[in-house]
């Protein structure tokens, strides 16, 4: 789709808003590269003298600081070349953990008469970003840009009043993001304003619109009498800040705090600085335009994603994401670690009688290895200070008893909704079968050693259990109750909602055993126990703000090998059931399980508890009768919870020395960044001018979209050799 024709569209649908999805760039890097460019892009009109504005405080954009939530933005259109690798700068500001605003110049190149470089293609969005050397910083996070949503009336005729646009990022932000609020811009106000960004006319190490700056003044505005209705501010600004937030200030005491966004700043001017207004007779309307972000879309947004290389139709990748998740669980179905050495298979279905057991024991194994990872370098020789009674072993087991028992749910729109909950979940986490493998050939001893543990002393391939009684589960006293009713209010309802359910008690056959009857009246205890451990951060989309450790880790598994010998590749076809499966394959899809469960876990948190309570959970190979949700997760808990805890220690005597070992010998490796690679070459789409003679010759109107009327947009920046992706 040319500028033309969707331009065309914009017209005849009259929707208020235009979207478009973004390529799925993989390895897109998070590091940028140094070489700069003097390109004399931006001009010196926005700046005032004297130029009062000051270098933000690092505990400012530190995690919970004020401006944390304020994005370094890097951006590449459809209309650059592959030899052009120049990337713009702006700013944005996040007001959800996956969503922020920026200018809508930031998101599509006009140009002159709209015959710029276009839509948007690729945006790296850093937070606590404070020059090139600090992207390794255990503060700075890094996402790309997924989907993006801006005002037709912008892309149309490029009307100034409509120059803003919205942002949905891969995956959430993590940690206390301190979010932006936003209100309606006041019509006529004299009150303290601020603008903070990223300016492109202040450098660091040679590096433009490296640093955050702030500049706070007491403004008169009348919205009624300025140009075109837009909020206008004597506050100095640069190229690299379009898309910043203007902030109104109020007091705190002694001290000036923010209080909420007006605006967002866009333009530069001789006289005033500009930006977009929000709500009103003369704003946007901030909520019907983010109504377009979700991937349903909203009638208000049309979508404009057609013609962008690497973007399919919707519903083609809604059918590939649906597929590949069932192919995953297909796969990790198949086997649960055969011990060939031995002459002993394990049981290969989800709910055989070891398939679980030994699931959970790899679930143990990666949550010690998160938790190592939070505390310490890898590289450092020295202890770790791991304890397992931080709930770890219960978590792995409650998760595995939720993946079971979602997955026997009868088909209904509540199982739809977990479902498509626990989908979004696996593909945020970005873990997949190479992630897996890479972990899973680390783990056969201990899945191995564990597995014949439970087959042969807690007898658990053969043992048979009976129901001995039905009844309400006990809720925890003492130590274990601490917090849990004032704590997360979704644990304190699940838990709730578990000792509030009649479920059935399991014993052994043949015999009275008194330790599963306290068993049974410590299962809420023990499901408190499991929500004091932390998630798993072992894969980017459940990580926070990472440690030195957990960012080795990552680097670890997210580097592709060239051993396939060690890195096992992922399965061509998951249903194929003649493939042979290896003691190494078969850890790979322990781990790559252990992960599906825990994203099961989240899920069945986040449900509904009318949805849970109403559930039919289908009969196993050991019973034909239906159950409720809490009987089927209970059930499995009581099946293997005692077993599995007991191993655990023997867990991080055999798995821990094995997995940090690995992971150190990554650590002091050479780095995975050392080659960029440029993005390949975009089609140029009808309409869309080629920037002759390189970036030098580009004339500064033409390639920041300046309209001749004595004050530009506050121009997009561009950077030679900066932010280059590797893909």
């Amino acid at each position: 789709m040319s500028n033309i024709d969707f331009v065309q569209a914009l017209k005849t649908s009259k929707a208020p808003g235009a979207s478009w999805r973004l390529p799925d760039v993989k390895g897109l890097a998070s590091k940028p590269e140094s070489g700069l460019l003097e390109d004399g892009c931006h001009t010196e009109e926005s700046v005032f003298d004297p130029d009062n504005r000051e270098k933000v405080h690092p505990r400012d954009f530190a995690d919970g600081g004020k401006y944390r939530s304020i994005i370094k933005l890097a951006m590449r259109y459809e209309g650059m070349g592959a030899g052009d690798n120049r990337w713009a700068i702006g700013t944005g500001y996040l007001v959800a953990s996956d969503t922020f605003v920026t200018a809508g110049h930031c998101v599509f190149h006009r140009g002159d008469d709209g015959h710029g470089l276009g839509r948007l293609t690729h945006m790296k969005c850093f937070i606590g970003y404070h020059g090139k050397d600090s992207a390794s910083d255990p503060s700075v996070q890094f996402r790309s840009a997924a989907k993006v949503v801006t005002t037709s009336k912008y892309i149309i005729d490029g009307d100034r009043r409509r120059d803003v646009a919205f942002v949905k990022v891969d995956q959430p932000f993590d940690g206390n993001l301190n979010l932006f609020k936003y209100q309606d811009t006041p019509l006529k106000d004299s009150t303290l304003l601020g603008v903070i960004g990223y300016p492109g006319d202040k450098s660091m190490n040679n590096e433009k619109g490296a640093e955050m700056y702030e500049l706070v003044e007491q403004v008169a505005f009348d919205l009624n009498v300025s140009q075109r209705n837009m909020l206008e501010y004597p506050i100095s600004t640069a190229g690299g800040q379009s898309g910043a937030p203007v902030l109104k200030f109020k007091f705190s005491g002694s001290r000036v705090v923010p209080d909420a966004v007006i605006g967002t700043h866009c333009y530069g001017g001789s006289g005033n600085n500009s930006a977009s207004v929000i709500g009103g007779q003369y704003g946007n309307d901030y909520k019907a335009l983010l109504a377009g972000l979700p991937k349903n879309g909203s009638p208000l947004v049309t979508d404009i994603s057609q013609g962008i290389l690497g973007v399919k139709p919707v519903d083609q990748v809604d059918l590939d994401e649906a597929e590949g998740f069932l192919d995953v669980l297909k796969d990790i179905g198949r086997v649960v670690a055969p011990i060939a050495q031995q002459g002993l298979s394990f049981a290969s279905p989800f709910l055989g009688p070891l398939g679980g057991p030994v699931s959970a024991i790899g679930g143990i194994a990666l949550g010690a290895l998160s938790k190592v990872c939070e505390e310490s370098a890898l590289d450092e020789d020295q202890a770790p200070s791991y304890k397992l009674e931080d709930g770890i072993a219960q978590r792995a087991v409650l998760a595995e008893a939720a993946l079971q028992t979602v997955l026997r749910m009868e088909r209904s729109p509540a199982n739809k909704r977990i479902m498509d909950n626990m989908q979004a979940k696996y593909k945020g986490s970005r873990f997949d079968s190479e992630k897996a493998n890479k972990l899973g050939t680390k783990l056969v001893p201990l899945l191995s050693q564990a597995g014949l543990h439970l087959a042969i002393n807690e007898n658990l391939a053969t043992g048979r259990k009976q129901v001995s009684g039905v009844k309400k589960v006990p809720k925890p006293t003492g130590p274990e109750a601490d917090g849990l009713e004032a704590g997360d209010p979704q644990i304190a309802g699940f838990i709730n909602a578990v000792t509030q359910t009649e479920v059935k008690q399991y014993t052994s056959v043949g015999k009275i055993d008194d330790a599963e009857s306290e068993f049974f009246d410590n299962l809420s205890a023990f499901i408190g126990k499991a929500f004091r451990a932390s998630k798993p951060a072992l894969i980017d989309g459940a990580r926070a703000v990472l440690t030195t450790g957990q960012k080795q880790l990552d680097d670890y598994l997210s580097k592709k090998s060239a051993s396939p010998e060690t890195d096992l590749s992922a399965p061509p076809n998951p249903t194929d059931k003649n493939r042979p499966i290896t003691d190494a394959k078969a850890a790979g899809l322990l781990a790559h399980r252990a992960v599906l469960a825990e994203c099961a876990l989240q899920a069945v948190l986040e449900a509904k508890n009318g949805d849970l309570q109403e559930s039919v959970i289908l009969g196993d190979s050991g019973s034909a009768e239906p159950e409720s949700f809490f009987d089927g997760l209970l059930k499995t808990v009581q099946m293997m919870g005692s077993a599995v805890v007991k191993v655990a220690p023997k867990v991080l005597d055999v798995a821990l020395p094995i997995l940090l070992d690995t992971v150190k010998g990554h650590a002091r490796a050479e780095s995975i960044f050392d080659t960029p690679v440029v993005p390949p070459p975009a089609p140029r789409p009808n309409g869309v001018k080629a920037a002759s003679g390189g970036f030098a010759s580009m004339n500064t109107a033409s390639a920041n979209g300046g309209d001749g009327e004595g004050g530009g947009r506050d121009k997009l920046l561009f950077i030679q050799g900066h932010f280059v992706p590797n893909v």
